[in-house]
């Protein structure tokens, strides 16, 4: 066995993806794979507020970069380039959603309550209601803050980052996260501790 198919868990993702798309490097795939597939699996819930659409967009997403390795440039952040990849999915979505909306009306979400009671149940209770809160008002913003919120605070993405994957310049970027957060603080000023 060649020492280059082995691949290692302090090599850069640049490097593995390069190894991957010379060598067909399965490993090499595979721990790119474990190192984001966390974190883009957060991306899409976040994005797409379905955990079981988030796992098929996980699925296509590997698949995709799977399919375009040839396509990937070994002077681009490789997070960069899979984000970009993932916001594309996402987009793809909302068109989906927008035309089948048209036609028919949106399900209900089903509350989902925890059973049985924990010591931490009060401080447990708190962050689920406010986790629903903000799903809801981030739900409030556009595509294009949300995605720029979820990159930048959540992923956390730098602002040129952030500007790479959704292609716009880097003021187009600060603009949609001043907004972002201004409806952020507005929808959820009730939980600013500072307002008590």
């Amino acid at each position: 066995m060649r020492l280059s198919l082995i691949a290692t868990h302090d090599e850069a993702d640049e490097r593995l993806m390069e190894r991957f798309v010379a060598e067909g490097n399965g490993k090499a795939f595979e721990e790119l794979y474990h190192r984001y597939a966390p974190r883009l699996k957060g991306f899409f819930v976040r994005m797409l507020s379905d955990p079981d659409l988030a796992d098929d967009c996980l699925q296509e997403l590997f698949l995709r970069i799977y399919e375009a390795r040839e396509s990937y440039r070994a002077d681009r952040r490789f997070s960069t380039w899979v984000f970009a990849m993932a916001y594309n999915l996402c987009k793809n979505e909302y068109r989906h959603r927008e035309v089948v909306e048209a036609y028919a009306s949106r399900r209900t979400d089903s509350g989902e309550e925890e059973r049985g009671e924990l010591p931490d149940f009060g401080r447990r209770h708190d962050l689920r209601v406010f986790g629903r809160q903000l799903r809801k008002a981030l739900a409030l913003l556009s595509d294009e803050q949300r995605a720029a919120y979820t990159l930048r605070y959540e992923e956390d993405l730098s602002v040129q980052e952030t500007a790479q994957v959704l292609r716009c310049p880097e003021g187009t970027v600060k603009s949609r996260l001043f907004y972002a957060l201004k409806t952020l603080q507005r929808c959820l000023s009730e939980y600013n501790p500072i307002n008590d």
